[in-house]
């Protein structure tokens, strides 16, 4: 590149500096030849502008010597284009110059600033260094642990470092749960526990059993007093009506629902604090000190799969709150134990409890293998139901899967024989006819005896029940058959059963929602009234009119005698 000079031309081309070439493209040189003896000007252009608006960014000047001359630029280049600077070599003054057409006023070098290490007394050696401190004492390995100042626990270590093992123990139940024959003794998980509530047989039991519970429900007793005042007989109304306004017996069954559904239920009382943990860790008085008057807003359930412990006593057994969480974290809120009613219908050993969330088996998971065994004896009796019946056509099989004769012609046509099977298939009702060969084939219906598959299936269904206790007529609605068979006794027994999970696992809750009841309307607890569960078993009006007479004979027998009249 360049134009032509006269005697000596120079062919050193002009190129970008290797310092900057991956930055901007080299320079386009524009040769202006002249004539012989005359100089020539070649302007270096902008390769990234336009080629309208391109501005020279260098004019070289080709004297008569044959050296090139360099002026600079007067126009200055286009904006944002870092053209590198270009080197250009003298042959006759054998220099290279190097010239910059923008200049930028050098930044400096920022000054790294190490951090300063100051060594502490008593601090731990770094790798690598040597230290001056004394080897360890071998004793110090048999003296007790002593733990940093600021730890809870009075310098006690909890007992619970096997628990993993029990952790792993239950984990193992979710994958025995994909097994419909396994035992699934670990606990499964909430999520598959709600997943089974949703099949019938599983919630049946625990909605007759909720059902049952809070059917007849409580009256408002006066213990004390054999007959009530007014103001009593008033306090007793308005506590009942109060009670009805919270919907306490809705709430109640809800959590039996819960507690046998997912082994764990809670109720927790709403008394207008925030819902923080500011508001909602302080421990919660039954008391006129602890509840304001008119404080109950409402009472709420608590679904166990919102809510994980907070801490618990591991290292002590004799103390009340052994394996008894003192908190929960309600989705991200601590709650204070003494504000979340938990109701756990079966209870663990204390090594389970960390693994069953503080719960207990559902009575679902109770249920898991009898359920899948009903289900499958269904299945296979309604299998065997549909398909009781083979029909078999007796024909000359040995012709039809024969080579043929000596022309190559087959016997039986197996055409013909596969048509005559569709055939049948297509006719087999009552109204269908089928023509066979009377001397070479026959027909037969092999059917399957269906004797004895509904006691099978009778059978499952009492394994079902018997878990939960629950007779079949009020679990499936079947009546005992047989002559004079009655199914009272059993409805009794399982009254019984009722009426002890009533006082075994609702009572608990209930009081604690009674004597709040009465601090929220009269700040204070009446200690004349109390509760007590309506018996489920009733009698008729017979059985009740023969009670009533036999207490006239009484009450006459002793006004006979001069005897005080006497409560019966």
């Amino acid at each position: 590149m360049g134009g032509t000079t006269g005697s000596t031309p120079c062919a050193m081309p002009l190129t970008a500096s290797s310092a900057t070439a991956a930055a901007c493209p080299p320079l386009r040189l524009r040769p202006y030849a002249g004539s012989e003896g005359q100089g020539g000007v070649s302007q270096g252009l902008c390769p990234r502008t336009p080629t309208k608006g391109r501005r020279p960014l260098e004019t070289m000047t080709f004297n008569g010597s044959g050296c090139r001359e360099r002026a600079p630029c007067r126009v200055r280049a286009a904006p944002g284009c870092f053209t590198p600077a270009t080197a250009v070599h003298c042959p006759k003054t054998d220099r290279t110059t190097m010239k910059h057409w923008f200049h930028r006023a050098p930044t400096p070098s920022r000054v790294r600033r190490e951090p300063r290490v100051v060594p502490r007394d008593g601090a731990m050696p770094r790798f690598g260094r040597a230290t001056t401190a004394a080897p360890p004492d071998a004793r110090d390995a048999l003296r007790p642990y002593v733990p940093p100042p600021g730890v809870r626990g009075a310098g006690a270590l909890a007992m619970d470092r096997a628990l993993s093992g029990v952790h792993d123990w239950a984990g193992d139940g979710l994958y025995d749960a994909a097994d419909p024959a396994g035992d699934a003794i670990g606990f499964l998980g909430y999520p598959m526990l709600a997943q089974m509530m949703q099949r019938a047989e599983f919630r049946k039991p625990v909605e007759v059993i909720a059902r049952e519970a809070t059917r007849e429900w409580v009256r408002i007793t006066t213990p004390g007093t054999d007959a009530p005042d007014a103001a009593l007989s008033a306090r007793a109304t308005q506590l009942r009506a109060e009670m009805r306004r919270l919907r306490v017996r809705e709430v109640v069954r809800r959590q039996i629902v819960h507690a046998l559904g997912f082994g764990l239920g809670h109720v927790w009382p709403d008394l207008g604090q925030p819902l923080s943990s500011a508001g909602q860790d302080a421990p919660l008085v039954i008391g006129p000190n602890g509840i304001a008057r008119g404080a109950i807003r409402r009472f709420l359930n608590v679904e166990p799969l919102w809510t994980t412990p907070d801490s618990y006593n591991a290292d002590m057994p004799l103390r009340p709150d052994y394996f008894r969480p003192r908190a929960w974290w309600v989705q991200g809120t601590l709650v204070d134990a003494s504000r979340m009613f938990s109701m756990v219908p079966f209870e663990v050993s204390d090594i389970f409890k960390p693994a069953f969330n503080f719960g207990g088996p559902s009575l679902t998971q109770m249920l898991r293998t009898y359920v899948h065994n009903f289900l499958r004896t269904r299945q296979s009796v309604s299998d065997l139901v549909s398909n009781f019946a083979t029909k078999v056509l007796k024909t000359d099989m040995a012709g039809a899967m024969g080579d043929g004769d000596e022309a190559g012609h087959a016997q039986v046509d197996t055409d013909s024989l596969t048509g005559r099977v569709a055939a049948m298939n297509a006719y087999q009702s009552n109204h269908g006819t089928f023509v066979i060969d009377r001397t070479h084939e026959d027909f037969a219906i092999v059917a399957t005896p269906l004797s004895g598959l509904s006691d099978l299936q009778a059978q499952s269904q009492e394994f079902m029940a018997s878990i939960p206790g629950i007779p079949l007529v009020k679990l499936f609605g079947i009546q005992p058959a047989g002559l004079n068979a009655s199914s009272d006794g059993e409805i009794r027994v399982f009254y019984d059963e009722i009426a002890a999970f009533q006082e075994a696992h609702v009572a608990p809750v209930l009081d604690r929602i009674f004597r709040m009841v009465q601090i929220h309307l009269w700040g204070e607890e009446d200690p004349r009234l109390d509760f007590a569960f309506v018996p489920l078993w009733q009698m008729d009006d017979a059985q009740q009119a023969e009670i009533e007479q036999a207490r006239a004979r009484i009450d006459a027998i002793r006004a006979a005698m001069g005897a005080a009249k006497g409560k019966s």
